[in-house]
Parts: C-alpha cells; sequence; structure tokens
C-alpha cells in the first residue's frame, strides 16, 4: 500500500481507502493511533473500564508518557439485567482503516506492519452468575483485539484471552496471541536477512480446588510456533550467498503441579516436560553467483536439511513459612536435563574460488548435547521490630554442558582445460569433536532496612559470588590423534548496596539506589564486569490535580581484559537516562501530560582486525544520543463529545561530527520519529460511540539509503455495547 514516488497508488490500496472512509457509520476500527502506538512503545492497547459516578465506559490507552487524558473517550455503560441466574455485559467493535504509505514501505512494515481493511478489532464478554450458583461456571471473561478477515488481515499482534471459573471447583485461564514478523531493511546484509514469519503462543492452565488452601492441583499446557518464509546469507569457498530459509519452528510444553500446607509450610510441587523440533530448512532455487562478482565461486544447487529435536523435564518444588510473625523463610529447588539431538546433511554443486567445477560436496553432521541443571535458593528475613528488618538470600547454581559431534565431507571435483574436464582428486574429510562446560556458582545477598523516622527509611547491602568453571575439549582429525585440552577458571565478585526513601515535605518524595562493585560472566572466563548503578527518582505533588516526575538513572560497566601480548583489550559502556514528566487533571472533562526524557549511551570496545593484512589492535566506539518528548491533551466538549490529541517525538543525534579514522571505528543511528494523533468520540445512543481519528508516523534516518517513510493511518469506529438475562 504504497505510493509510487509518492503520487501512484495501486489497486488494492485504493480499494481499502474508500471501504475505510466509506464506513463511517455502519462500522469501525479502534484508532490505529492506539494500536500502532502501542507496537512502536510495547505498551498493552486500549482497554475499557468503567466510571462508577457518571455511568460511562471510557478507553484507556496506558503508555509511558502518562496519556491519562485519552481514558475518557468512550460511551455510557452498557445496561446489566440482573434477574436470572446469569448476567451478561458485552461490547464490540468491527470495522476499518485506510493507510496511505509515502516512501519506503518494507521499513514501514519493519517497524509497525499495520494494514487496512476490516477486522473484529475489539471484544468483550462477561458472563457472570448472581450468587456464584451457576450450573457449569460462576463467571466467564472473554476478550480480543486485533483480529482480521483472512488469514494475513488485522493487526501484527492480536490477541484473545478466556478466564473461566466455578467457584470451589474450578479455574480455567487461556491466552493465545499471534504476531506477524517482518522484517525487510536496506541497510542490514545487503537486505539479505529478512523475513515474513507468523509467531503463535499459547498458554492453557487449569487450577482444581482454586480456593482450598489445603490442597490444590495445576494442570498446564504451552504451544509456541513460528513458520514462514525468510532469506539468509551461506559463506561458501571466499564468497557469500544469499538463501532461502524457510522457518519452521516449535514447542509445547506439558505442566502438573499441586499446592498444598502442610502445619504452618505452604509447599508446592510442578513437574514439567518440554518437547522442541526445528526443521528450517536451507537453500537456493538456481544457479547463484554470490555477493562477490570479480571471483569464481557460483552455487548451481545448494539444499541443507538440519532437523533437531530436544526434550527438556523440569521439576520446581519451594516451602515457605512465616515463624511467629517474625521470620519468613522461603526454600525453592529447581531441576532441568535438557537434551537436544541433530542430524544435519549438506549437498552443494558449483564452481569453486579456483575456478574448479564441484560436481558434488555432500557434508553429513550429527551430533547431540545434554544440559543437567540445578538451582537451590535459601532465603529469610527476620522482622526484629516496626523499624528494623536484616534479609538474605543464598543461590546455588549448578550446570554440566557436554555433548559432541562426528563430521563427513566428500567433495569431488574436477577442472575444465583446452583438452576437456579433468577429474581432481577427491578430498573426504571425517572429524570428531567432544566439549565439556562444567560450572558451579555461589550467591549470598545480605540486606539490611531500616526507618530511622517515619519520613526516612534506608537499605544496605552486600553481595558476594564465586563462581568455578572447568572447560574440556577434544578434537580428533582424520589421521591424527586426540588433542584434549582442560581449562580451569575460578573467581570471586564483591557488591555493595545501598538506597534511602525520604519525604522532606508532605507533597515530595525522594527515591535513592546505588549499587557498586564486580559481577561475573556465566559462560565466559574473562575478567569481571566492574559497575556502578545509580538510580534517583522525585515525586512532587503541588496539588490534588497536578504532580511533577523526575528521575536519573547512571550506569557505568567496565569489563576490563587483556590482550595476547598483554594490552588492554576490555570494552566500556557509560549510560545516563534522565527523565522528567507533568500531569494536570483539574476534573473529569479536562487533562493535559507532557514530559521529555534524555538518554545517552557511549561506549568504547578494544578490537583487533588485520589492516593491509597486518594484525592491528583498534577501537569501536558508539553513540547514541536520544531526545524524547511528548504531549497529550483530554477534554470532554459535550456530554457527547470528547476529543484528544497528542504527540511524540524522538530525535538521535548519534555520533554528531565524529568520523572514523583507520583505527577508530565510529557507529551510531541517527534517525527522527514523530507520530501525531487525534481522536474524537461522539455517544450516538446510549450504547453506541461514534470513534474517529488519525495516527501519523514520520521516519527518517541521517543515512542516504531511503529508508524514510511517511505513513498516514485514518480510521473511524463503532463500539457497541449491550447486555441481557441468560434463562
Amino acid at each position: 500500500m504504497t505510493f509510487n514516488g509518492g503520487t501512484t497508488m495501486n489497486k488494492k490500496f485504493r480499494l481499502a481507502l474508500a471501504l475505510g472512509v466509506g464506513m463511517l457509520v455502519t462500522a469501525g476500527i479502534s484508532g490505529p493511533g492506539t494500536q500502532a502506538q502501542d507496537s512502536d512503545t510495547g505498551k498493552k492497547p486500549a482497554v475499557t473500564i468503567t466510571d462508577k459516578d457518571k455511568g460511562a465506559v471510557v478507553d484507556a490507552e496506558k503508555t509511558d508518557e502518562a496519556q491519562s487524558s485519552v481514558k475518557k473517550i468512550g460511551a455510557a455503560a452498557p445496561q446489566e439485567k440482573l434477574e436470572g441466574a446469569y448476567t451478561i455485559t458485552s461490547s464490540i467493535e468491527v470495522g476499518a482503516g485506510a493507510i496511505v504509505i509515502e516512501g519506503n514501505a518494507n521499513k514501514y512494515r519493519s517497524d509497525l506492519n499495520y494494514t487496512p481493511g476490516f477486522r473484529l478489532f475489539d471484544q468483550s464478554l462477561l458472563i457472570k452468575s448472581r450468587e456464584n450458583n451457576g450450573l457449569l461456571f460462576d463467571s466467564f471473561l472473554m476478550t480480543s483485539f486485533g483480529w482480521g478477515i483472512g488469514d494475513r488481515s488485522g493487526d501484527p499482534n492480536r490477541y484473545l484471552h478466556v478466564n473461566t471459573e466455578k467457584t470451589g471447583a474450578y479455574k480455567f485461564d487461556a491466552t493465545y496471541r499471534r504476531f506477524d514478523f517482518f522484517n525487510s531493511l536496506t541497510n542490514i546484509a545487503l537486505n539479505q536477512h529478512n523475513s515474513n514469519t507468523e509467531y503463535r503462543q499459547g498458554d492453557f492452565d487449569l487450577t482444581i480446588l482454586p480456593q482450598n488452601d489445603k490442597l490444590r492441583f495445576n494442570l498446564g499446557y504451552s504451544v509456541n510456533k513460528n513458520s514462514g518464509p525468510a532469506l539468509t546469507t551461506y559463506d561458501y569457498q571466499r564468497d557469500e550467498f544469499p538463501i532461502l530459509s524457510p522457518s519452521r519452528w516449535e514447542s509445547n510444553e506439558y505442566r502438573i503441579g499441586v499446592d498444598a500446607k502442610l502445619w504452618v509450610f505452604n509447599l508446592s510441587f510442578l513437574q514439567g516436560l518440554r518437547f522442541f523440533k526445528d526443521d528450517t530448512r536451507y537453500l537456493v532455487d538456481g544457479v547463484n553467483p554470490g555477493n562477490n562478482p570479480t571471483n569464481t565461486s557460483v552455487l548451481n544447487t545448494f539444499e541443507r536439511d538440519l532437523p533437531t529435536r530436544g526434550t527438556s523435564p523440569y521439576t520446581r518444588m519451594s516451602v515457605h513459612t512465616l515463624l511467629k510473625k517474625q521470620l519468613d523463610f522461603t526454600a525453592r529447588y529447581i531441576y532441568t536435563s535438557s537434551e537436544t539431538k541433530f542430524n544435519l546433511r549438506e549437498l552443494a554443486t558449483g564452481k569453486d574460488a579456483s575456478g574448479n567445477n564441484i560436481k558434488s560436496e555432500t557434508g553429513t553432521a550429527i551430533g547431540s548435547a545434554k544440559r543437567p541443571n540445578s538451582i537451590v535458593d535459601l532465603g529469610a528475613t527476620w522482622l526484629i521490630n516496626d523499624r528494623f528488618r536484616i534479609s538474605d538470600t543464598f543461590r546455588v547454581n549448578n550446570f554440566r554442558i557436554s555433548g559432541g559431534e562426528e563430521v563427513l565431507d566428500a567433495l569431488l571435483r574436477s577442472r575444465t582445460t583446452a583438452f576437456g574436464e579433468t577429474p581432481l582428486p577427491p578430498v573426504f574429510t571425517d572429524s570428531f569433536s567432544f566439549r565439556t562446560t562444567n560450572y558451579r556458582r555461589y550467591q549470598d545477598t545480605i540486606e539490611a532496612d531500616y526507618s530511622f523516622i517515619p519520613q526516612f527509611s534506608a537499605h544496605f547491602g552486600y553481595r558476594y559470588t564465586n563462581r568455578h568453571i572447568e572447560l574440556f575439549s577434544t578434537d580428533v582429525a582424520s589421521g591424527a590423534a586426540p588433542a584434549p585440552k582442560l581449562n580451569l577458571f575460578n573467581n570471586s565478585t564483591h557488591s555493595v548496596i545501598f538506597g534511602f526513601k525520604a519525604k522532606p515535605a508532605k507533597i515530595w518524595s525522594l527515591y535513592f539506589d546505588l549499587e557498586n562493585g564486580t559481577s561475573d560472566n556465566v559462560f565466559t572466563r574473562i575478567a569481571s564486569y566492574d559497575f556502578t548503578n545509580v538510580r534517583v527518582r522525585s515525586i512532587l505533588r503541588p496539588t490534588r490535580t497536578f504532580s511533577i516526575n523526575a528521575s536519573m538513572v547512571t550506569k557505568d560497566n567496565n569489563n576490563p581484559s587483556l590482550s595476547e601480548d598483554l594490552r588492554n583489550f576490555g570494552a566500556d559502556i557509560k549510560s545516563r537516562i534522565l527523565s522528567a514528566s507533568a500531569d494536570w487533571t483539574p476534573n473529569s472533562k479536562y487533562s493535559l501530560s507532557g514530559g521529555y526524557t534524555y538518554s545517552r549511551v557511549t561506549s568504547e570496545a578494544e578490537i583487533i582486525f588485520f589492516l593491509n593484512n597486518v594484525k592491528t589492535l583498534g577501537e569501536s566506539r558508539y553513540f547514541l544520543r536520544d531526545n524524547f518528548a511528548f504531549l497529550s491533551a483530554y477534554a470532554e466538549l459535550h456530554p457527547r463529545l470528547r476529543v484528544y490529541a497528542g504527540y511524540r517525538i524522538h530525535h538521535d543525534g548519534g555520533q554528531g561530527d565524529r568520523v572514523s579514522t583507520p583505527t577508530i571505528f565510529i557507529g551510531s543511528y541517527p534517525l527522527q520519529f514523530q507520530s501525531p494523533e487525534a481522536k474524537i468520540s461522539v455517544k450516538l445512543h446510549e450504547r453506541v460511540d461514534w470513534i474517529a481519528g488519525y495516527q501519523g508516523f514520520l521516519f527518517q534516518e541521517t543515512f542516504p539509503n531511503l529508508q524514510r517513510y511517511r505513513a498516514h493511518l485514518p480510521y473511524t469506529s463503532l463500539k457497541i455495547y449491550f447486555g441481557r438475562r441468560s434463562e
């Protein structure tokens, strides 16, 4: 749905635009402004709440920008009939929206991926027993949003939730989500790493005897699936080839557990089993010359099958008690034992980097790996008095990763000369590799909290960590002796924790947290991280209708290390985030919110690279300088008319005027992103709202790669509320 050069529209877009604009009265969609904003900020979609004082149903858009004003856009509450076994309350919203895109449509789809058309956009249904005396259930709630008509229609994120309960008997909770992931970016690997896949996720949980404190049972099932076309790259014969990689993987998890109370102890047990499989394939669909036109490497055919299967049973047990209302004790034990097996088969034909004909290269590999892992957590809190408490948390983590693979490769080649095609000697490779990682880690954290006066309290803490790593490897090549290697590593880290909460005045609250010390890295033997984290937050409420929030978060992370020639070879990252916002809500009819956030990140890492075939030590630097601001307003101009407007903008200046040198590489991602939004809501009837609005998106980069776009999303909606009695 793009304009070519911003002037012509394809037939599909023209039809969608005409339908979207023509449905102002008969159907509608809750604003793409709301949903598109949710995609951009990662926040929950619009929900419906009830204003009990005025009997109004309002739409609440929950965002970090505190857009409280939009909460009041909506319609009158549905009327519930109270006679009979059940009361039914429901709302439904159907309709269509239009999209106009100027610029790079693939970049827009990679960011937002909202499409025009019809959809059942929002729905809720609540069936409730009057006195918990329903035959099959006492309550039934079903909500959904984002669903469209057709396989690829609707919002890129769709959601369905069902919750039903029979008091004293069972409680069932089910959630199903569907995400459309599209990625096609010209600034990443020549746009040869892209995909258009569909991800489905479901969680289903059943609790038997949910209100029974002595004994209750839990059953669960989860499913995750991803499938769809994709493209990636493959390095072969000193060239890089784009290849098809249609994604197809799936996992299924089954759970059974029990919760019980024995004397003063709360006990919990859960047993689960997860199955995983990946059947993603890799292939070319024709002669592929590769990305380098100056060499002779060519792939005529290529196919790789790598079916992978895995199982992961796990057990979780916990116990909790509170003794004499002074000692709170919790213990937890988790054990998993994962196993993965794979079987690789790869076949290629073409030409190598020397111009030889590859008649066939066949590679096979079989392998497996196991990872038993156990975690023990012990926690205790001693409530000495109302003002003072001490807590200690101790954790032991121990796992072992062991696995091996055998690789067989057969290469048949020939050389074309003036006298014809001459076979070359075949090359056969047979190798075996085995790896083992043993990891053990102890960690203990002790903290003390003390309230000096009601207006001031503080906490102090100390964390100690000790880890031990053993790495063992064996590689065996054809005709060679085994070459076993063993590496051992131990280290300890120390951190201090401090913070306080103060109330200098009745209208002012102040929070401070500091953590400084060292931390380890689970899978690497590099030196420990040196870090300092600081967080400060201020909340000021001069009046009941006006509040000012301000915060600062700083993080300094240094990873010291040495290269093989004992030169500094570490990384240093500094992060600063400053944020402030204000909210004014004089009454239920008006509100105004605004804020600003500045994010600053600077990273410097030592690197080794080859310059003119000479090993060179250099530096990689990355800069982020992002400014974000928002402003939103809401007003009820008439009991039947409500309006909302908002504006958000990101501007990242990146590296500024810094430029790279032969040994210092400068990186950043300067961009600007803007999103204006406007919405009106008209109450046509006690049970009907008509909503119309617009959301715009403007994205531009400071790069000559044409990844810029303007997207315009006009929409309209009818939302109908109703309720009836079930006989």
